[in-house]
């Protein structure tokens, strides 16, 4: 707009020229406007999360939750699979046993069919809950520090408490 409005000076002739900068002039101040409310809008957020927003752009900041999403997204599916199999899984074990029920009840073999059958049922019902899956992320961050944690037994560190009360009854005052 101001390379327009210089040549408008040097031109002040040229009408449409002048008509363009009266049409535009405040278009491009309230997009100004806006890019500013949007820019200090980012600059919070980035904050608000821990961010320095000079050294973190969109392009960087943004794809951190498009993963989140995806990731939440997916368990969700995982989680209604899992149930679907658990339910489809009793049902057939209800069956199985609506039909051994009907057989001869009172046999030694039903007996034990019965018990591997609820034995099978189970192991299966572990071995579902053992199978969820851990996302992780490209940077790994958080799970880096889950794993060191579960590595590290939290109750080894000193009690933060007793090294201040330590430091407290020396002789110097407290400040």
């Amino acid at each position: 707009m101001d390379l327009t409005k210089r040549e408008y000076t040097m031109h002040d002739h040229n009408t449409l020229l002048k008509e363009f900068i009266l049409n535009n002039e405040g278009k491009l101040k309230k997009l100004q406007d806006d890019a500013k409310i949007a820019q200090d809008a980012f600059d919070d957020v980035v904050k608000y999360f821990g961010e320095n927003p000079k050294t973190t752009p969109p392009s960087v900041f943004f794809p951190v939750f498009v993963r989140f999403v995806k990731a939440y997204k997916q368990a969700e599916e995982e989680n209604e699979l899992r149930k679907k199999q658990e339910q489809a899984l009793m049902e057939k074990l209800l069956e199985q046993e609506a039909l051994m029920e009907q057989q001869d009840p009172k046999s030694p073999s039903h007996k034990s069919k019965r018990q591997q059958q609820e034995l099978i049922a189970e192991l299966r019902r572990r071995q579902v809950k053992d199978n969820r899956h851990v996302y992780e992320g490209k940077d790994g961050a958080i799970e880096d520090i889950i794993t060191a944690l579960k590595k590290n037994n939290i109750t080894k560190f000193p009690n933060v408490h007793s090294r201040i009360l330590e430091t407290n009854h020396t002789d110097e005052p407290m400040r």
